[in-house]
Order: structure tokens, then C-alpha cells, then sequence
């Protein structure tokens, strides 16, 4: 990226300094040698870059022409490819979907930072703020399977349930990283957060999938839905393929049918379906990565291990720049865990203090493994039990996978490579002290918290035709191992205490709406009616949140200069009829539209609907979320500045509900977060927060959206556009850049925590301007019915199948046209289907060979 676009944007230096040490060149050039000579793995992908070499050659020469709109980007950019670039394709979305070094990193210097604020003395009111903020258990307590798997066998139908008892602890080392060790982090932080911004952005989790076995179903076949949220770019993280292969020699083992999803720059069907078994995928979060703190030699040349000093390897790196000076350096490699976290200093690596200490970061997607195998084995599997089979070489980038087959049958599994731990990792972790180690912050790197091993298949969460003839996924927790605030505490089946995750699950909140709209179907599902889930926007913190707001507000109309001079102040001077007003719609939003989260803006012509339950429902939300951003910043913004913090370890919309549902007298802080540290003379309470940011929020619309409030609408302010992958590169946007009837993007629904989630982000230093678009979604709407005498599928892209808008081409944005109504289309399946649908056909012929 730095060499194509250094010149325009030095940032670009910087993530490639992080792909390089993460290394997943390294790891590729690994898996690919991995590979037996003859196995018809290394013949695919050798083939695949063989294809994409030809077409580079083409675009050298002018015979294949870029669309004009890329501008910028030089003929000698398109290079031969190898086996080894597919599989670095395929490490970036690995990445993507597993990799949590930065997020444990800018957690744990998150906690330093507070303790260094706010410290520990019971006499500091906020010295607690770690135990009340950091918080492991969902919002909503909904998990995939009733307790761990028990499956040794492997043959494991529904789930072995297990009280989720306390292992036994024994305490284990605390880990207090000095402030000192984080220098620079944030640099590597942010580079690393805009390499991932390509694909996907993390913690802001949002896919959705399930399967319905045909007791449920209005056909009697076992359904499937599936619709994982990426980065919503131009182009589409994904693209529309439909393999049909024919073995010329006759095997028909080798024969391929199968049509859905693929990445670009990977062959083969990463979602979709064959003739026999349809599959979808969720990420399963399971934490795969450990950051540890490194005690250096004085000479950085070793690193402190067991008692022993271990040599650090040096790996020579050059990055080239466009339009500037290469750099070189060497990155530093600790054998047993992995690269050193560099900082990062004017587009630039530098070395760590050894005064100081470092980061190292091991992932288990730094090992080669052969994820490819999978995926071949799932676009040839006769069942589900096939799938399963094949999945054992999904080992990198854990997903929660569904499938589906026509035999009726429908399959569960977060098959991975998930580390064991030496408990001494875990089990003294105290989270009502927030005391000890657990693999979600920095570890020791003493040799006290190392890897033993990997959670056998048995105990990975997994089932077969579960009760309930269901199962649903959503990032959330998978047995329940969070529920009570402790991830480290639980044990398998076997009696051996287990980690899986800490603070990377989902809230909870979408898992629960799915099984419930299944569960109140009332009837045999329609496809329709699977399709339907994926589009609901049911905001559920407004149900969380709207009655405190409502009780504040009521306490603050009745409030008096001597019962709450504070209150009394806030209300004072502001017309009576719109306390009326806001009462009535908050309300109304709740018990006539169930806190839809609805646009209330046109799709066609971007103009405010006149429905009248859907203006309400608009009304409320954009005055919710207008208030909640200002909420989130008056309750944490005087702490997180205190604290040096410019960002928020994970969703604030979490921290905030986490804090307002809770009864003040269970929080370490009591209600002392909701103070001002700013104003000394009087002490804020969370009702005066709750007023005070009401109240600037309604101000903010006003000037927003104008003083009619009639007219106010959510879909105004919260929109969605599918953005080039180079800003250079507007025109090629959906909707294009200067659009006259889209110019700040597509109308939305949805709110956050939404199973349609469309969440903007939040952060507290952007409160009076925050933008309230987004830029991550599902990037499919697929449902399929497994109908023995052929499947029969719908779906649709947020883009086209042709990225190109030359002669206004109708297929640039076709797709994107049906997600963002919420809508699907039939996918043509059968080559005779196929044959009559299709506009027009390319026969690509080989030459006969002279003999």
C-alpha cells in the first residue's frame, strides 16, 4: 500500500509496518510450502494466480483496461502472482477474523491509564472505575448451546449441559504494566485498526446466521440464513460465484457444484451452498491471541525466559514508498511468542526500550495450517457430517459455523484451534478487585502463561439436530462462560479449567432477538419469514435505556429550587409542552413501534415517509441517539480526559448501559462517574446527566434538522455508503460522490445492537459532531431452502457484479439497490435455470494442442 500510495497518504507506511511484523507473508510462503507437490490444493492455487497473472499481463499491456474513474494507480502495480500471495490474501481475513493483539494492547494500557488517574485508595470515589466499566458479562445473557460439548466420540447430537460451576483458583501472577511500556502503542493501534478497515472493523461485531430444521419450516427442508457484516465498500467485500466443474478425467470425487460467496483473491465458495449442504458463518471470538510484556537484556538482543535469557531473532523487512525513500528495518522476534509491538514514531519503526520492557504478540494464525482444505471439502460435501469433517482444517479464524443439508439434517460448530493455557494464565483472576492475570489483558512473559496445548474437538462447542430443532449465532457468548462477570472461572466436562474469551463477545442483545422472532413465528417458517429476522431493527438499547430517561425527566419537571436546585435549574425557562411532547413520543416509540429504530426517510427520492408509525418511530430514535452520544460523553468524557484516553477500549453504548441498569450501591464507583470532575462547587447526579444531555441533544436537532420537529427523521442523519477503497476513487462510491438526491449517502434504519445493526460509532471526544453514518454491515442477505430436488436460494450484495460504471452499466449497483431495501432476489442454480436467465454468455475455448 505504501508503495502505491505512499506519496499520497504516509500513513500507508505505518500499516504496512504492522502487516510486516504480524507477518503474514511469512506465514503464507510457510502453508504454502506446507503443501505436498501433486495435491490438487497447490494445483488450485497455483491455477488461481496462474489466472490472475494473465490478467496483470493484460493490464501491463493495455489490453485489459481499468475502469477511469482508478485513477493513480500505475500499470506496474499489477504483478505475477504465486500460490504463497493467495494464501497472504487469506491470512489478512484470518486476521481479520481472530486477531486481537491491538485491542488487548489498547485495553490494557486503558486500565494503566486509569490506575494511574485515579489509583487505588478507597478514598478516590472513582478508584473502582475499572470494576465498573470493564465488565466481561453480555448485556443479555444468551447463549448458543446449554453448557460444553462432551463429544469424544464424535457424534455429538444437542448438547451436553453442565452447570457452569467455579473451578478451583489458586492464585496466579498480577501483571502491572508500567505506563512506560505502551509508548507508541498508539501509533500501531491505529495502523493496524486502518489495515483491518478493508475488510472489517472490530469490536463492533455485527453478523448474524441460523439454521431451522424442517419441523419448523412451511416446506418440511431445513433452512439456513446468513448474513456476516464486513466493511460496506465499493467494491463489495465479497462477490457472486458459481462453480461447475467437471473432472476431465472422469472422477467424479473432483466434480464441483457449488455457488455463493467468494474473496477476492481466494478460489473456492467461502459461504454458500452445493446441491447438498448449505453453510454460513458468524466469527466465533474465541481469544486466539495473547500480548505478553517481554523484560529485555540491556543490549535488546535477548528476552528473559524461565529464568534464562532466550536470543531475539532479527527479521530484515523493506518497505518501499512511492514517492519516497524505502525503509528498512528489522523486526524483533521472540521464538516462543512472536514479534515485538515496534513503535512507531513519523512513519517510522523504532525499537523498544529495554529500560522500559516490550510487547510481544502470538496468535495462532502466525503457524501454517490449510484453511483451503475446508472450504474444498465443504463445496463437495454429501451432508453435514461431511462438512464437519472437513471443517478440522478450518484451524485459523474461528467462525461459528451453521450448515444445513436435504437429508433435513442441521450442524453447529466453533471448530478452531483454541489455546490451552496454563492456569496460572487465569484462575487467580479477581474481577471484583479487577487483581491477577487473564489472557484478555497483557500476560507475563516470564514463562508463568504459556500455551499447553489446544481445547480438543470434544469440548468445542458444537451440536447436531439440536432441541428446539434450531440454532442461532451471533459473536455472542457460546455456553454462557461470561454470565457472571468471571470468563476464568469455569471448567470442561473433564474437570480441566478453560478460557476462552474475555471481553470479545457480542452484548447479547442480537442472539436473544433471533431465537426469540424464531421461537414467536407461531407458525412453519416461510424463507420470507427467515429473510425478515435478518432486517429487524429493534433498538435495544433504547428499551434499555428510554424509561430512565423518561423517570428523570419526570423528576426534573417536579423538581423545586430547594428539593433540586440542580433539576429545578436544567427545566427552568423551557416551555412545558415540549417536556409533553418528548414524553409522548419516547413513549409511544416503546408501546406502538416496539423501539424501531426506523429511517422514516424515503429510499427512492430521500424524503421523509408520511407513515405515521414509522414518523414516530423515526422521531424517537433520532432523539434517542441524539442523547446518547451526549450522554456517553457527559458521563465518561471528565474521566477518559483525566485519563490521557482519546479512545474508548470497546462500545461505549455498552459502558453506558452497563452503568445505568446496575443498582448504584453494587458499583465500586457508586454513582460517582456520572460527577463532573469539572465542577468542583456541585456534584452532578445521573439524573442531571440524563437532563442536561436531553436537552443539548434537542438543541443540536434543532439546529440539525430545523425547529420543525414534525419533520424530524432518524433516516436524515443516519445513512450508509459503499465507499471506494481509495478516497481518489469517488466515482466509483455507490452512491457516487456529489450525488444530488443521496449526497451524504443511502437512508438507514437501525441504531447499534440491531440484528440489522447499522452502529455508527461513538467516541466521547466527538459528541457535539459525531457522525451518525456507518460503514459496516452485512455484506449478504442469504436464505436458502434445502430442497431435496434442489436448493433454492436468495440473496444480495451491498455493490454489483461488475465494478465498473462505464456506460452507466446496470449490474454496478444492481445488487446494493435490492440490500438496502432489505430485499433479496432468486440465485439461478440449475445449469438449466442458470441458462434461462442469463443475458448473455462468454464461451472461453482452449486450442487443440498440435500432437
Amino acid at each position: 500500500m505504501a508503495e502505491l500510495f505512499g506519496s499520497f497518504d504516509r500513513g500507508q507506511i505505518d500499516s504496512d509496518i504492522v502487516a510486516r511484523t504480524i507477518g503474514l507473508h511469512r506465514v503464507a510462503k510457510k502453508m504454502y510450502a506446507a503443501l505436498p507437490e501433486g495435491s490438487e490444493e497447490k494445483a488450485i492455487l497455483d491455477a488461481y494466480a496462474d489466472g490472475i497473472s494473465q490478467c496483470n499481463a493484460r493490464l501491463v499491456t493495455g489490453d485489459e483496461k481499468l475502469s477511469s474513474a482508478m485513477v493513480a494507480l500505475p500499470a506496474e502495480a499489477f504483478q505475477p502472482w504465486d500460490g504463497a500471495d493467495i494464501l497472504a490474501v487469506a491470512r489478512l481475513q484470518s486476521e481479520n477474523l481472530s486477531f486481537t493483539g491491538t485491542e488487548e494492547i489498547a485495553q490494557s494500557e486503558f486500565n494503566a491509564k486509569a490506575l494511574a488517574a485515579f489509583g487505588t485508595p478507597p478514598t478516590n470515589p472513582r478508584a473502582g472505575i475499572l470494576v465498573d466499566l470493564i465488565r466481561f458479562a453480555p448485556l443479555e445473557a444468551s447463549k448458543i448451546l446449554s453448557g460444553f460439548p462432551n463429544d469424544g466420540a464424535h457424534t455429538q447430537s444437542g448438547s451436553h449441559t453442565l452447570p457452569l460451576a467455579a473451578a478451583h483458583t489458586k492464585p496466579g501472577p498480577a501483571v502491572h504494566v508500567p505506563l512506560s511500556a505502551f509508548a507508541g502503542a498508539d501509533a500501531f493501534i491505529d495502523a493496524e485498526r486502518k489495515q483491518r478497515s478493508i475488510l472489517g472493523e472490530r469490536p463492533f461485531t455485527g453478523s448474524n446466521n441460523w439454521v431451522v430444521r424442517g419441523a419448523r419450516t412451511t416446506t418440511g427442508h431445513a433452512m439456513l440464513a446468513s448474513d456476516p457484516h464486513l466493511t460496506l465498500s465499493a467494491p463489495a467485500v465479497f462477490y457472486m460465484v458459481h462453480l461447475n466443474v467437471t473432472d476431465a478425467q472422469g472422477d467424479k470425487s473432483k466434480n464441483l457444484n457449488a455457488s455463493g460467496l467468494a474473496f477476492p483473491g481466494i478460489p473456492g465458495i467461502i459461504l454458500g451452498h452445493n446441491d447438498h449442504v448449505a453453510w454460513g458463518a458468524t466469527v466465533a471470538n474465541y481469544d486466539v491471541t495473547d500480548v505478553y510484556s517481554e523484560e529485555l537484556t540491556p543490549d535488546l538482543t535477548a528476552v528473559k525466559f524461565k529464568g534464562q535469557s532466550v536470543p531475539i531473532e532479527k527479521i530484515r523487512e523493506t518497505i518501499k514508498v512511492g514517492g519516497g525513500d524505502a525503509v528498512e528495518y528489522d523486526i524483533l522476534n521472540v521464538p516462543h511468542h512472536g514479534p515485538l509491538m515496534p513503535q512507531i514514531a513519523d512513519h517510522r519503526p523504532k525499537a523498544p526500550d529495554p529500560a522500559k520492557g516490550a510487547i510481544s504478540i502470538k496468535w495462532t494464525g502466525m503457524q501454517p495450517t490449510n484453511e483451503f482444505a475446508a472450504v474444498l471439502g465443504f463445496m463437495r460435501a454429501k451432508n453435514v457430517d461431511d462438512a464437519r469433517v472437513a471443517m478440522r482444517n478450518f484451524e485459523v479464524g474461528a467462525q461459528n459455523w451453521v450448515f444445513a443439508d436435504t437429508d433435513g439434517n442441521i450442524f453447529y460448530s466453533s471448530q478452531s484451534k483454541v489455546p490451552k493455557r496454563d492456569v496460572r494464565a487465569f484462575t487467580g483472576w479477581n474481577p471484583s478487585t479487577f487483581t491477577g492475570a487473564i489472557p484478555a489483558f497483557v500476560l507475563p512473559g516470564d514463562g508463568s502463561a504459556e500455551w499447553t496445548g489446544f481445547l480438543d474437538e470434544a469440548y468445542i462447542p458444537h451440536a447436531k439436530n439440536p432441541p428446539g430443532d434450531f440454532v442461532a449465532t451471533a459473536n455472542n457468548d457460546q455456553v454462557g462462560i461470561t454470565f457472571d462477570n468471571n470468563p476464568t472461572n469455569k471448567r470442561l466436562p473433564n474437570g480441566d479449567p478453560v478460557y476462552l474469551n474475555g471481553l470479545g463477545y457480542d452484548a447479547g442483545y442480537r442472539h436473544a432477538r433471533i431465537k426469540k422472532r424464531i421461537e414467536d413465528v407461531g407458525n412453519r417458517m416461510t424463507l420470507d419469514e427467515m429473510a425478515s429476522i435478518q432486517s429487524d431493527a429493534r433498538s435495544a438499547v433504547g428499551a434499555a435505556l428510554t424509561s430512565k430517561i423518561l423517570e428523570a425527566l419526570q423528576r426534573a419537571r417536579e423538581a423545586t429550587s430547594t428539593t433540586n436546585p440542580e433539576l429545578a435549574a436544567l427545566v427552568a425557562g423551557r416551555p412545558p409542552a415540549l417536556f409533553d411532547e418528548i414524553r409522548d413520543v419516547l413513549t409511544r416509540w416503546g408501546t406502538e413501534t416496539n423501539y424501531d429504530a426506523a429511517s422514516g426517510m424515503s429510499p427512492e427520492n430521500n424524503q421523509p415517509v408520511d407513515n405515521a408509525k414509522e414518523a414516530l418511530a423515526s422521531k424517537a430514535t433520532v432523539i434517542f441517539n441524539a442523547w446518547l452520544v451526549r450522554m456517553i460523553r457527559a458521563t465518561f468524557g471528565d474521566e477518559f480526559a483525566a485519563m490521557g484516553v482519546t479512545r474508548a477500549p470497546y462500545d461505549l453504548r455498552k459502558l453506558l448501559v452497563d452503568l445505568m441498569t446496575a443498582d448504584p450501591s453494587t458499583l465500586a464507583t457508586k454513582e460517582a462517574l456520572f460527577d463532573d470532575l469539572g465542577t468542583t462547587a456541585k456534584v452532578e447526579t445521573r439524573d442531571e446527566r440524563i437532563v442536561f444531555s436531553l436537552l443539548d441533544a434537542i438543541d443540536y436537532l434543532n439546529g440539525r434538522l430545523g425547529g420543525d420537529r414534525t419533520k424530524w427523521r432518524w433516516g436524515a442523519l443516519h445513512t450508509v455508503s459503499f465507499d471506494a477503497l481509495v478516497p481518489l476513487w469517488g466515482r466509483l462510491s455507490i452512491p457516487p460522490s456529489g450525488d444530488p438526491v443521496f449526497p451524504n449517502g443511502f437512508p438507514r434504519h437501525g441504531d447499534g445492537y440491531n440484528v440489522d445493526v447499522a452502529a455508527y460509532r461513538i467516541q466521547v471526544q466527538e459528541w457535539k459532531d459525531v457522525s451518525f453514518s456507518y460503514s459496516h454491515g452485512p455484506t449478504q442477505r442469504f436464505v436458502i431452502d434445502m430442497d431435496p430436488a434442489g436448493p433454492k436460494a436468495r440473496n444480495a450484495l451491498p455493490g454489483g457484479a461488475i465494478w465498473d460504471n462505464r456506460d452507466d452499466n446496470p449490474h454496478f449497483r444492481d445488487e446494493a439497490e435490492l440490500w438496502r431495501r432489505n430485499k433479496n432476489a432468486p440465485v439461478s442454480f440449475t445449469h438449466d435455470d442458470v441458462k434461462t436467465e442469463a443475458e448473455s454468455r462468454t464461451l472461453y475455448t482452449q486450442p487443440q494442442r498440435a500432437k
